[in-house]
């Protein structure tokens, strides 16, 4: 479900969170509250129908959605409007300086071979980005779909992502091996609140597993004589 894990040199303290339309509903908001209870500082960040190049743009090449856009904030301050101009990656890189960046990105990228093909050149570039900002890198892939072509082009999808994020250090959580759309759902894309936010606690189980297993805990680099684990988890009082 989950390879290439680097290791906290220390506690995320600052989070960076983005995602597409899947991020703006309940999915995203159950791993926001995961998150929030993790780390001092959480900025989530999501775009309806975004793929990883609408993160990429620069300037006026920025993309507007239509269809829905949240942003909540370090200081839990929370914007939902129908369309927004977009901040790419790396400008919010800047603004919130991460040690921890979490993207939730790939169903739209599924509308065709070619479209892949293109976009994990733009997964390349986030993934440089988050490299250079010194920050670990969490990729959580799309989930299980109905609606061809985006269905016919989940295998081929999750396999190109998996390798890109692998040479590049990143983790990947494959959300289409722990989802099955959900019978009787309108687009056979997106999932319902009920169902997106037992995808989202399924994801939180993972991250949460992961992030305290005691072998992810303690760097190589650390001196033996310390015996707290770096990345263990926060909890707020």
């Amino acid at each position: 479900l989950i390879t290439g894990l680097q290791v906290f040199a220390k506690d995320p303290s600052h989070i960076l969170f983005v995602g597409d339309s899947h991020s703006y509903g309940e999915f995203g908001k159950a791993i926001d509250g995961y998150l929030r209870n993790l780390a001092e500082q959480v900025t989530s960040v999501a775009s309806c129908g975004s793929s990883p190049s609408t993160w990429t743009s620069k300037g006026s090449q920025f993309k507007e959605t239509n269809c829905g856009y949240w942003k909540k904030n370090s200081l839990n301050q929370e914007v939902r409007v129908k369309s927004h101009e977009l901040n790419s990656l790396s400008d919010e890189i800047k603004k919130t300086t991460p040690d921890l960046t979490i993207i939730a990105l790939g169903t739209n990228m599924l509308s065709s071979e070619a479209g892949i093909q293109s976009e994990i050149k733009e997964v390349e570039k986030m993934l440089q980005q988050v490299k250079e900002a010194r920050s670990t890198c969490i990729w959580i892939g799309p989930p299980d779909l109905k609606k061809d072509p985006f269905k016919k082009n989940l295998n081929l999808g999750v396999t190109k992502l998996k390798e890109i994020l692998e040479k590049n250090n990143c983790t990947f959580i494959d959300s289409s091996v722990v989802t099955t759309y959900p019978s009787g759902s309108s687009d056979g894309i997106h999932y319902g609140a009920q169902d997106s936010k037992k995808w989202g606690d399924k994801v939180v189980e993972i991250l949460d597993q992961k992030i305290k297993e005691k072998s992810l805990l303690s760097s190589p680099q650390s001196s033996p004589a310390n015996n707290t684990n770096p990345a263990q988890v926060k909890t707020k009082q």
